[in-house]
């Protein structure tokens, strides 16, 4: 506070402004999280406790995730870490992530962060970014319980079709025994009683020797 007297104008500055606060620095995220899985890594374990990755296994994990990444979003989440504390640089880190599809890998930037508060907020806008991707390239299938009876119903199409298949079958049979009747010749009459008289001769009867007695 800067107070300057009135009488002699001698001025008088009551406490010291306060120092500007040191730029955020990133924390070194192979003390604090699995470069897999993102838990919280615990001193002296030989894995993580979460996904199971080997100690001695993770750095050659995050630099083969890293490597993975698209380098435009490597640097801008270099820069933001270079200046934690301003939005722009965030921003750019977002907008990068949603265009190459990198939300995974800067999501486990910002979780080795702790409780950051600005790590929690562009976590939760990742979040819902990749949420809205993910539902926007969705297809949706068909439902299955719109037609609850479909198996019956194929089953009781196919016995039609059988059961129409037997009638035709049975009426083309039945035609076709007609017909054949119809062009037979004419069968034998049967001969007469048991009594030893010849049967009576009708005309077109064939004559045989057990209808000639002399």
């Amino acid at each position: 506070m800067r107070v300057e007297c009135e009488a002699c104008g001698h001025v008088n500055v009551i406490g010291e402004p306060p120092a500007p606060a040191p730029e955020a620095r990133a924390p070194d995220d192979d003390a604090l999280a699995c470069p897999k899985c993102g838990a919280a890594r615990r001193p002296g374990a030989t894995a993580c406790g979460t996904c199971g990755l080997a100690t001695a296994r993770m750095a050659a994990y995050r630099d083969a995730r890293d490597v993975a990444a698209d380098p435009a979003v490597r640097d801008a989440w270099q820069r933001a870490t270079e200046a934690w504390h301003d939005e722009a640089r965030h921003e750019a880190v977002f907008q990068l992530a949603a265009a190459h599809n990198a939300y995974a890998w800067v999501a486990r930037g910002y979780r080795a962060r702790g409780k950051d508060p600005i790590a929690a907020r562009q976590l939760a806008r990742l979040l819902r970014a990749a949420e809205a991707t993910l539902l926007a390239g969705a297809t949706a299938r068909p439902d299955k319980a719109s037609a609850p009876y479909r198996a019956a119903t194929g089953v009781l199409v196919a016995l039609v079709i059988v059961i129409a298949a037997g009638l035709v079958y049975a009426v083309v049979v039945r035609d076709r025994r007609q017909d054949l009747r119809a062009h037979a010749p004419a069968a034998a009459p049967a001969p007469g009683p048991a009594t030893g008289a010849p049967a009576v001769l009708v005309p077109g009867h064939p004559v045989s020797s057990s209808t000639i007695h002399p």
